[in-house]
């Protein structure tokens, strides 16, 4: 084992701090970019065990020349509108279009159908792996 100055250390320690701070955004990036993808593509499903429409609503929507059993995928606008917006310490996924809230929370007469909530449940091993195998290789090869 090589013995370090405390001046080697320093340096070491501080290229490892900016290793790691870029390491940091690059796994945000990449996690929120799983989260974005995930959401997207489970509306029109029931991969999360998501209530039925009603026969109504499904009526309504072949009358209207849409898929009558894809939830929450009629125009594709709101699966348009999911977006991601990575910063220096956070990352933000998510929906400016009302319904999205309505969806994922439900209304009084929208039962809830959470697409962002059911992308996290999904999806958090996966990105957890992914900051863990980063981080490791990171360490180990200082």
């Amino acid at each position: 084992m090589k013995m370090l100055s405390l001046a080697e250390a320093a340096t070491i320690f501080a290229e490892v701090a900016v290793e790691m701070d870029h390491m940091k955004h690059h796994c945000l990036d990449e996690g929120s970019k799983i989260l974005q993808d995930e959401a997207k593509r489970v509306l029109g499903t029931y991969d999360y065990g998501w209530p039925q429409l009603a026969a109504a609503t499904q009526e309504q929507r072949e009358r209207q020349g849409y898929a009558p059993n894809d939830p929450l995928l009629v125009t594709g606008d709101l699966r348009d509108s999911i977006e991601r917006d990575v910063q220096h310490n956070v990352a933000y996924v998510g929906s400016n279009n009302n319904k999205a809230l309505w969806h994922e929370m439900g209304t009084s007469r929208i039962p809830p159908r959470p697409f962002f909530g059911g992308a996290v449940e999904a999806k958090h091993h996966e990105i957890g792996e992914l900051v863990g195998k980063k981080f490791h290789t990171a360490l180990i090869t200082k």
